[in-house]
């Protein structure tokens, strides 16, 4: 589960590029950790499929990427890409939420999140 909450990485970025998002990052980032680690099992098969849990975290997934959209407001290239990345994220988990009838369809879009995860701690080697 480590590869799908490698946004943390990118959250120490945001930290040293605004401090308006910086506090409650972390926090945030450890909730997504949790939330994933109970989503994953249900989309792949390993768990229940339980819809309404699932639409509860996608939820909180989407609020909060929007919430540190919001934060970053620093114009600096790498604050831009970081801000970007979050944007994409919340897409993405918009769209894991919206599929959620067809659990196939759904476990392809969650997978979709874990490459914004990967693509974030690559970017910032972290």
């Amino acid at each position: 589960m480590k590869p799908l909450f490698v946004l943390l990485a990118a959250g120490f970025a945001v930290a040293a590029t605004t401090a308006v998002a910086a506090p409650r990052l972390k926090p945030i980032m450890h909730d997504w950790k949790a939330k994933a680690a109970s989503a994953e099992p249900m989309l792949t098969g390993a768990a229940p499929y339980d819809e309404a849990e699932l639409r509860r975290i996608l939820a909180a997934l989407v609020s909060d990427s929007r919430d540190i959209e919001a934060g970053i407001t620093s114009k600096s290239a790498q604050a831009l890409d970081i801000k970007s990345r979050f944007s994409q994220f919340e897409a993405d988990a918009a769209a894991t939420l919206q599929s959620l009838g067809a659990k196939d369809h759904a476990k392809t879009q969650f997978l979709r999140m874990r490459g914004d995860c990967r693509s974030c701690h690559d970017a910032f080697a972290n």
